[in-house]
């Protein structure tokens, strides 16, 4: 039997955000064991990462694991978020933690980002923590009005970033609601075993409510698992 394996009725509900009702997979219950996977991240090699990145931690995520995520939403996300012929190409993928305190961060943290100007590629977040630690929440940059960030349209979307961090105050430390020169188009709170998968081109943050319950324990903290999954054109 394998150590982890999906759920066998899963429910997908797509969500739509922002003005082009870009669509967000969420599925709840995903893994049938869900408790292994945090003993597995209990049991990992954590490294701490450098400033300006992602404001935690990572370690390896188990192959058996990543396998079963792979191969159960590759048709989902083929079907739901790309919507042409598409076949899976690379994919880089971790156990994460955000633990950085908020003063601490640096400006491009204080800011929804994207992960890569890129249609084809595909976030997937899986919460191993519960709704204490915030979520996902998706923006629209004011200066420009974009809310995904093809390569055509980068530049602008780099020159109203750089002038919005200028007017970044003392308060604004993880993106919310209240930062400045971005709107909020929509959330998807964390939950215990929640799913969630979404085109990484969109901008997006992780929400923190409250930095003071963030620990580097894989126990009880701010514990997720990441993959960053290419798809380039073409027929499987």
């Amino acid at each position: 039997m394998e150590r982890f394996a999906a759920n066998r009725a899963l429910k997908i509900t797509v969500v739509p955000m922002g003005r082009l009702a870009e669509p967000v997979m969420v599925i709840d219950d995903f893994l049938a064991d869900p408790q292994a996977l945090v003993a597995a991240a209990r049991a990992s090699d954590w490294r701490e990462l450098p400033p300006g990145g992602y404001p935690g931690r990572r370690a390896g995520l188990p192959r058996d694991y990543v396998r079963c995520v792979l191969q159960r939403l590759d048709g989902p996300i083929r079907k739901t978020l790309l919507r042409r012929p598409s076949r899976l190409d690379t994919f880089d993928c971790s156990f994460s933690m955000v633990t950085r305190a908020p003063a601490d961060l640096a400006p491009l943290q204080r800011v929804p980002h994207i992960d890569v100007a890129n249609a084809g590629r595909v976030a997937i977040l899986h919460y191993l923590c519960g709704p204490q630690f915030g979520g996902t929440a998706f923006f629209r940059q004011d200066a420009t009005g974009l809310e995904q960030i093809r390569p055509a349209e980068k530049p602008r979307y780099l020159a109203a970033r750089a002038q919005g961090l200028e007017a970044l105050g003392p308060d604004n430390r993880y993106p919310d609601a209240d930062t400045p020169g971005y709107e909020r188009t929509g959330f998807t709170e964390a939950r215990f075993n929640r799913l969630v998968a979404y085109r990484s081109f969109t901008l997006h943050s992780g929400i923190v409510e409250d930095p003071a319950i963030l620990t580097d324990d894989p126990a009880t903290g701010r514990l997720t698992a990441n993959f960053f999954v290419d798809y380039a054109e073409g027929e499987t």
